[in-house]
This record gives structure tokens, sequence and C-alpha cells, in this order.
């Protein structure tokens, strides 16, 4: 294959991308200020460094399964226009940028992948608008599971049951919706005029249902993509659970198991956040949601972000030799908007 240009010279639309950097530094300090009034440091500090290390090993290892699955479902999504070892170093280069900026993680992989691979930015955009499609069904579905663990009384046979089968429930929900997305986009619309609602935000809400159930690609394709994820959130669900095992919490095994699926439905390795916003984004709704105390779910929310930048770092290394392209490519990007595209890519539902 011919070398495609590093990403700082690929050619890109034109309206530079809003970084949020105020927001950023907002919520880190929120997080010092967090920590300082109700977190023991000395005591935090304590409970990371006395963590299993074969525990935490024994995570790592299901979130590299995890991230095959990931390169894989890129891969497929994309219907394998590149060479799949290439996408793979693609992918991971470009999961560490939102770890280091406040670039959300879909727009640095569709703009690396276009300019490293042979796919166009319309679609890698396209992809990418089905991969979120599927993050939002599966973060809906384990937000649900988390719930329901915590709200049992004791995490037993039964109560597992009752928890999936209910997020099953979740899940066929949605993808009926997403079959049947112009009947349903019809209906709300229809009870949004019914209650009076104001006309301008009745618009925006179908519009905002239409988003979200639309897609460009077929019932089979669209449930292998989700059954790949299914088993790529499974490992994932092992890397939280594991790490959380691995630390002396004093929690019983549903309290770990509950915190373990909130954080993972919060705040999933498939969508990397910047330091700050990472740990915000997994406690400040942990605490509404009754998921854990603040001195449980800081310790844990910081291990969890620490080990996740080492691995990824890890594989952007590797990547970017194999790329040939340099660490400071990776944040050009901040040049380049997907507005037009994304436009593009979500004109229609099937």
């Amino acid at each position: 294959m011919t070398e495609q240009s590093p990403v700082g010279t690929a050619e890109a639309p034109q309206k530079p991308i809003d970084h949020s950097w105020w927001v950023s530094i907002a919520l880190i300090l929120a997080l010092i200020v967090l920590t300082a009034l109700f977190v023991d440091v000395q005591e935090m500090i304590q409970v990371m460094r006395h963590t299993n290390p074969a525990l935490a090993l024994a995570g790592i290892v299901s979130l590299l399964l995890g991230i095959a699955i990931i390169d894989f479902r890129w891969w497929y999504l994309l219907s394998r226009r590149t060479a799949f070892k290439r996408l793979l170093h693609v992918t991971h280069v470009s999961y560490l940028v939102p770890m280091l900026t406040p670039i959300p993680n879909y727009i640095s992989r569709v703009v690396i992948t276009s300019a490293s691979t042979d796919v166009s930015l319309p679609q890698a955009t396209t992809g990418m608008v089905m991969e979120r499609m599927i993050a939002q069904i599966m973060r809906i579905t384990t937000i649900v599971l988390a719930i329901s663990l915590g709200a049992q009384s004791e995490l037993s046979a039964a109560s597992m049951i009752r928890s999936v089968a209910i997020s099953v429930a979740v899940l066929i929900a949605y993808l009926l919706a997403i079959k049947y997305a112009t009947a349903v986009t019809a209906a709300v619309h229809r009870l949004l005029t019914a209650v009076r609602l104001k006309p301008s935000w009745a618009e925006k809400i179908t519009a905002m249902m239409e988003d979200a159930l639309c897609t460009n690609v077929g019932m089979k394709e669209l449930l292998f993509s989700l059954g790949m994820t299914i088993v790529m959130w499974t490992f994932f669900f092992f890397f939280h659970f594991l790490v959380i095992l691995a630390m002396p919490l004093g929690l019983d095994l549903q309290a770990r198991a509950t915190i373990a699926m909130g954080a993972l439905a919060l705040t999933p390795p498939s969508a990397p956040a910047m330091f700050g916003i990472y740990q915000i984004s997994q406690i400040g709704p942990g605490l509404i949601l009754r998921f854990g105390e603040v001195d449980d779910l800081l310790p844990y929310s910081l291990m969890l972000y620490f080990i996740q930048l080492v691995v990824w770092m890890g594989l952007t290394l590797i990547g970017l030799r194999a790329l040939k392209m340099r660490f400071v490519d990776l944040f050009r990007i901040r040049n380049v908007t997907l507005v037009s595209s994304e436009e593009d890519a979500s004109s229609g539902c099937s």
C-alpha cells in the first residue's frame, strides 16, 4: 500500500473545532475541589498503592481483548476498504487524543482514518455515525442494568436474571425503534403536537429522535455490529470489575459490581475522555444514581484512567512508528471540522 500523507498535511474542511478548553479546566478544578473537601487524600493513595497487581493485570488483559474488538468492528463498519493491520494502528493512535485534549474521539478517529488510509472522510463519518448509535444503545442498556443491580437487596442468580431481562428488553425496544424509525418518529411528532408543545420545540425533539434512530445500513449489519459491541462491552465490564475487585475498598461484591457497571455505562473505554472530564463524568452521575460514595468512586476512577492512559500510550507509540507519523501530527486535527460530512452521512434512514 502506498503510504498516506500524515494528518498534518491532509486536506480537510475549513472551520476550526471549538475545543472547550475552559470547560475542561473548570472540570479539573472542580475535581480538585471535590477531592480536597470530601476525600482523605492519604487514605486514597494507600488504597491505590495496595491494589492487587494480579487482578489488575487480569483486568488489563480484558481491556486489550475489548480493544481488539474495537479494531475489528471499525474495520467491519468501513466495509473492509483498507488493510486491517494499518487500520488497527490508526484506531490505536486516535484514542490517545481525547485523553490529552478535549477533542472528542469520534473526530480524531474519523480524521486520522481518512488521512492515513484509503477510506474517504465521508465514508469514515458514515461508519462513525453507525458506531455512535450502537454506543448509545449500549449506554442505555448498561445504565439500566447498573441501576437494577444497585436496587437489589442482594446479589443472587434471580436478581441477576431480572436485571439482565430488563436490559435485554431495553435493547430489543431500541432495535425495534430503529427498524421502524419512520413510524416511531411520526408517532413522537404526533404526541408532541397533541400535548400542544411549542412547535419549534416539537420540531427539535423530533429531529433529535430521527438522528438517534437513523442508520443507512441493513438490520443484518446492525445486528452483527451490535453483537460485536456486546462482546466488547463484556470484556470492558470485566476490566472495570477486576480493577475494583483488586482495590481494598471494603465493599461487598454487589456494591463492586454496581459501581463497575455504572462506570462502564458512564465512561466506557470505547469513549475515552480527558483527565477531569473523565472523573467528573463518572463520579457526578455515580453519586446522583447512588452507585457508591465519593471516597470509593474517586480512587477507582483515577485507577481506571491511569491504566487506560498507559495502555493507550503504549499502543499509540507502536502505531505511530508503524504509520510513520509524529506525535505532534495527532493534534493537528484541531483545524478540521466534520459538520458537512456528518450532514452527508446522516441525510436519511434506511
